[in-house]
């Protein structure tokens, strides 16, 4: 149903968009590296019109330049690699990108992933963020980091159950992201149905279109955040856990309503806002 022409037609202008973007921090570098990825992997469903030269070698030709962002603590920077500059949530995304790379046949620098899993662990187990890391915006990137290594076994059911308790704090693009982690981990069906239910709680439907708001402060965009990055995440949440029993009683036909949703929101545009959004919705 997903890759069925009628529900991902029309998304060329997204990766027109990340191939001809002018880029200069590892965000930006990093999303154009995982969006010729997709690309490569999508190829045989998007319109003859528009080629990427250069996507077969583009991913793995990015993933070599990863440590020319990592400071000496193992996290990423946009720019400049020290201690100093390391975005905590930058760093997250990596581990993630890094996971969507692994699983389409990429070779990840071993070394940097393991400094970068290192300074993660860290980030949950200390307080490490920027002095304008509201509470909420800590739990929702520590969120995205334990869907990371959840995705490398790199954590367990009591880390999970440690930052359930933080769940009431998170953005709904954290919420998402904790139910992936939990999807990840083994015996964990009551926490993936709390997760679940929190963000459903959200939800709105109209004209057959579910949409999902949050209300988060003007801080939130120091993460990049934006309210269709966020739908995106839920719909990768919602379409993985409707691989389980539980999760296709809760979810129900609620994906396919939220890819209508997603899809229209570009409205005259072929693609989405920035970076973020692109690499989300994809």
């Amino acid at each position: 149903l997903v890759l069925s022409p009628s529900v991902i037609g029309n998304l060329e202008g997204a990766f027109r968009y990340l191939h001809d973007y002018s880029y200069s921090c590892w965000e930006q570098v990093l999303t154009r590296g995982v969006m010729a990825s997709h690309y490569n992997n999508l190829n045989a469903y998007l319109a003859g019109d528009f080629t990427w030269q250069g996507s077969g070698h583009l991913p793995q030709a990015m993933l070599e330049r990863a440590v020319e962002y990592q400071a000496p603590n193992g996290g990423m920077t946009y720019f400049i690699a020290r201690d100093r500059n390391v975005s905590p949530y930058l760093s997250a995304y990596t581990a993630l990108a890094f996971n969507w790379l692994r699983k389409s046949g990429y070779n990840i620098p071993a070394a940097v992933e393991e400094r970068l899993h290192g300074y993660l662990l860290t980030m949950l187990r200390r307080d490490v963020m920027p002095d304008f890391y509201s509470k909420g915006m800590a739990s929702t990137v520590r969120a995205v980091a334990l869907a990371a290594l959840a995705g490398r076994g790199k954590i367990n059911r009591s880390d999970l159950q440690r930052y359930q308790t933080h769940l009431p704090q998170m953005s709904l693009f954290g919420k998402a992201h904790f139910l992936l982690a939990a999807l990840g981990i083994k015996d964990s069906e009551s926490i993936r149905s709390d997760v679940c239910n929190r963000i459903l709680a959200h939800a709105g439907e109209s004209g057959g279109k579910f949409v999902f708001n949050d209300v988060i402060d003007d801080g939130y965009t120091r993460i990049l955040s934006s309210a269709l990055r966020t739908n995106g995440a839920v719909l990768s949440a919602l379409t993985a856990y409707a691989q389980t029993d539980r999760g296709k009683q809760l979810v129900g036909d609620m994906p396919f309503k939220l890819v209508r949703a997603i899809s229209q929101s570009r409205k005259q545009r072929d693609h989405w806002e920035n970076t973020q959004e692109n690499m989300f919705c994809i």
